[in-house]
């Protein structure tokens, strides 16, 4: 009786075991590599430092989240953690570039604006032509019919031909 309480209760313990080695998971260097890389990357672009630095502060944040997790040996929150600093190294790259492009759209539209102000200076004035006097209809009426046209005069008399010419010698 005794034997067989031993072996269920190590055969439990075994299970248990290789249970708990399968379903750990293994750390994730590779991808902490690449949101270290991505986030060292974004932060030495002036652009985002100057229009996106919480987003860069955030992600610079999450990596060292990421790497204390890895020390800690908690894989899946440095997973996680290193993601996400992936991602907000992303948005904030992608904020100062819509600050950079915003930017160029005003320096164009003000452009545009300079042209159109020059265009209208050097465009001639064109003063309205007054309408012929007695040409103002009542508003609805029908405009008056126009003249109607004569046909052109017949020619007087047709012309002669011409006389054969001699050759020149």
């Amino acid at each position: 009786m005794q034997t067989a309480t031993f072996l269920r209760t190590s055969c439990a313990a075994l299970a248990l075991g290789a249970l708990a080695a399968c379903s750990s998971t293994p750390p994730p260097v590779d991808q902490l590599a690449v949101s270290r890389s991505t986030v060292n990357r974004v932060g030495a672009e002036a652009n985002v430092v100057a229009n996106a630095p919480v987003e860069l502060q955030r992600a610079r944040d999450k990596v060292a989240m990421a790497e204390k997790a890895m020390n800690d040996k908690n894989y899946d929150m440095a997973r996680r953690f290193a993601a996400e600093a992936e991602a907000d190294a992303r948005v904030a790259e992608t904020k100062a570039d819509a600050a950079n492009n915003a930017n160029t759209l005003q320096q164009v539209q003000t452009s545009i604006r300079g042209l159109q102000t020059e265009i209208d200076r050097r465009a001639p004035v064109v003063a309205p032509v007054p309408p012929a006097p007695g040409a103002m209809a009542a508003p609805g009426a029908m405009p008056a019919p126009a003249a109607p046209m004569t046909p052109p005069a017949p020619m007087a008399a047709p012309m002669a031909p011409a006389a054969p010419m001699a050759p020149v010698r």
